[in-house]
């Protein structure tokens, strides 16, 4: 949602940080009496140097929730912080319910899982492939297999039909 910067109303502002600056960010906007909000997420590790515990969900960015027309400045000008996110004249934020829902599917634990995140596929399901050597191609889905967080496709090629392996965060599913 949009909000013009004269509204008195509270809402969930969008801060764009500097990279891996967001626990920073929310640590000084609870100290400048703002609520701050940065949802987590546990993912696989993609490789040996990933980080191991909860990563942002969305990197780079910090909700924080604020009068827009007298607290925007104790967040705008906050260390870390690029700026909140605008669009011409209106200030980007989102609506109390999301980040409700954010909140109570962390539940105690303080992050989301990637099953909260993301569906797994289903098998006969269309997905599209995002990355990697067969970006662009088009299949469906055979398999799941949720151990490896991979997905068994058939792609129709040029030669017949072929079965892949790809991770899941790789497929777009329709």
């Amino acid at each position: 949602m949009l909000v013009p910067f004269t509204d008195s109303r509270t809402a969930w502002l969008l801060l764009r940080t500097k990279p891996k600056q967001e626990h920073n960010v929310v640590q000084v906007l609870h100290h400048r009496a703002l609520d701050a909000y940065c949802p987590h997420v546990l993912e696989p590790r993609a490789h040996v140097r990933a980080p191991v515990g909860p990563v942002p969900l969305f990197p780079s960015y910090v909700f924080a929730r604020c009068d827009v027309s007298s607290q925007y400045n104790t967040a705008h000008y906050c260390p870390g912080v690029f700026g909140v996110v605008r669009f011409g004249q209106f200030l980007a934020a989102v609506e109390d319910e999301f980040v409700d829902l954010l909140r109570s599917r962390e539940g105690e634990r303080g992050y989301l899982t990637v099953r909260e995140v993301r569906k797994p596929p289903v098998r006969g399901q269309r997905a599209r492939v995002l990355t990697g050597p067969f970006a662009g191609y088009e299949g469906l889905v055979e398999r799941h297999m949720p151990a490896s967080d991979r997905v068994r496709l058939l792609l129709m090629l040029v030669g017949g039909g072929r079965r892949v392996e790809v991770e899941a965060r790789h497929l777009r599913c329709a």
